[in-house]
């Protein structure tokens, strides 16, 4: 804007010139009303930035998740997120075991029940989680029903695929896997308490005993495999030693256990025979382990003795006395 008076140059908005002082009729002045509505916007915006805690009526920012005086969360929208996403992580966590422990079940029974007890507890857990934040102090609670109702929603899970790079990870560390698991049950389960028989006494001293199941997959049919022999050892040596592994194995429940000499099943007797045996020889019955034994169990090729000492040994013999190396410690 010019000023008409020394004709120079002055701002818009000024209300005077700045070289002669005249006076800018054409502008117009501001009005109070104005500098008023400037004001309470101003007012408006800072109370947009910031609200008071309705815990301890703090002044925190409007996007505070947690208060920053009394620590209480204020931003019920980020609880109720945060458990949705720890009870849908939970609930996929679940589904998950449930569904190993199924196909578990096919293979390895304990492994099984395992993992379906594994999922159980997390479906406890994804019910104790609250879905609601809690109440604010001195607010009244919702009705127990209600929240009930609320509690025991189930969400739905999205189960989504691996990625196309990841797929060869999968199909290769799947099968890794539950040979891993496989191979920890035969050795645990069975192979361990042989080695401890074997080891606590030193008439076993030179004995080989593979003990696992059937294909090491079958839970339900244990394979008794005697690997090798020392000289030191005899027929009763040997029989005492299975018969520590049944009274060992005794509260379990097999449906057949086999004997075997280097991978070739020799003998086979039922679970119940099994647990029998082991139980009678907890109790010191020795005339039963020793001239019954050979009686409990079912042979591939059946020879008739003429006492139950002679069918004692020709069950010895049978089972590994074929052989050239342990021809001495059978005839015995």
């Amino acid at each position: 804007m010019r000023c008409p008076e020394c004709h120079i140059e002055s701002q818009a908005d000024s209300a005077a010139c700045g070289n002669c002082g005249l006076l800018l009729i054409a502008v117009k002045p501001k009005r109070r009303a104005e500098d008023l509505a400037v004001q309470r916007r101003r007012e408006s915006d800072r109370g947009g930035e910031s609200h008071l805690c309705p815990f301890c009526s703090g002044d925190i920012p409007l996007t505070a998740i947690r208060c920053m005086h009394c620590s209480e969360i204020v931003n019920e929208s980020y609880y109720r997120d945060r458990a949705q996403r720890t009870r849908a992580r939970i609930n996929y966590a679940s589904w998950v075991a449930y569904l190993f422990g199924l196909a578990a079940l096919l293979v390895f029974r304990p492994v099984g029940l395992v993992s379906i007890g594994t999922g159980l507890l997390l479906s406890i857990l994804y019910y104790a989680i609250p879905v609601e934040p809690p109440a604010a102090r001195g607010t009244r609670r919702g009705k127990f029903f209600a929240t009930l109702k609320k509690q025991l929603k189930v969400e739905r899970v999205a189960i989504s695929l691996p990625a196309l790079r990841n797929k060869k990870l999968v199909f290769v560390g799947t099968p890794l896997l539950a040979a891993l698991v496989g191979y920890s049950a035969n050795l645990f389960l069975l192979q361990e308490p042989v080695n401890e028989i074997i080891h606590r006494n030193a008439a076993f001293q030179g004995m080989e005993v593979s003990a696992h199941y059937e294909y090491w997959v079958v839970p339900g049919v244990v394979v008794y495999d005697l690997k090798k022999l020392g000289f030191r050892q005899t027929p009763i040596d040997v029989h005492t030693a299975f018969l520590e592994f049944a009274k060992k194995m005794r509260e379990r429940r097999y449906s057949r256990v086999d004997l075997s000499y280097r991978g070739t099943t020799k003998f086979s007797i039922n679970g119940d025979g099994f647990r029998q045996l082991g139980d009678e020889y907890a109790r010191r019955n020795f005339d039963f382990v020793l001239y019954a034994f050979p009686k409990l169990f079912h042979p591939h090729a059946v020879q008739s003795a003429p006492s139950d000492r002679d069918a004692l040994l020709e069950f010895h013999r049978q089972w590994y006395g074929e052989d050239g190396m342990t021809t001495p410690v059978a005839s015995r």
